[in-house]
């Protein structure tokens, strides 16, 4: 597609204007660094960058059509595969301090070993879990590889959030809440509590899994 002199001079000088440090350092971190390049992602691959929040997609479609581009299509029939981020989950674990920090790492240990193809990353602010095999596509705000997070809000308590943890439908006693958008909690107090629920921990996620719209 044609990109004016005029609005690629502007998109160049400053082509990311008005979004927020931590979605500029991503696309860096993909090498995009105009307009052009950013073209050359689908949607769905920017929106998953760490650091890229929920404002930055719109700015971004909008700096695109500016220039007269757009966001590169997806192919509708590709299955998709996402990978871990594991080092960037250990250089938040070192710098972590938590009063439970020890039941954050006996939690992270469990669920990794759940299954091979469970995969880590930091989002939300906090540890998350996700499946990395082939998946056939969605939309990115669906989430619907995420598994579960951490939420560290409370010094007494782990809370592990289930975004989609109500399709499961747990009859354990470890999923609580009745939240409508399908979310469900999980609350460790220390480690013989994650001892004695590790069993219902590992079933709810396996459930999941076979529940996965898999590519």
């Amino acid at each position: 597609m044609a990109v004016s002199k005029k609005s690629l001079k502007t998109v160049t000088t400053e082509p990311f204007l008005g979004l927020a440090a931590p979605a500029k350092r991503a696309l860096e971190s993909k090498g995009i660094t105009n307009i052009k390049k950013l073209a050359n992602f689908t949607e769905k691959e920017i929106a998953q960058l760490h650091g890229m929040g929920p404002s930055s997609i719109p700015k971004l479609k909008k700096a695109l059509t500016e220039a007269g581009l757009k966001f590169k299509e997806a192919n509708k029939n590709e299955k998709e595969t996402a990978a871990s981020k594991t080092s960037d989950v250990d250089a938040y674990m070192k710098k972590m301090k938590h009063p439970l920090l020890s039941v954050v790492v006996e939690l992270r240990k469990i669920i990794i070993s759940v299954d091979k193809n469970i995969g880590e990353e930091i989002k939300w602010n906090a540890p998350c879990f996700f499946y990395t095999g082939p998946m056939k596509p969605f939309n990115p705000k669906e989430y619907k590889r995420f598994i579960v997070g951490f939420n560290f809000f409370q010094k007494d308590c782990i809370r592990m959030i289930f975004l989609t943890g109500a399709k499961v439908n747990d009859k354990s006693g470890l999923l609580e809440g009745d939240y409508a958008d399908g979310r469900r909690l999980a609350h460790f107090r220390n480690l013989n509590e994650v001892k004695e629920k590790e069993k219902h921990l590992r079933a709810v996620i396996k459930k999941w899994l076979s529940l996965l719209d898999k590519g």
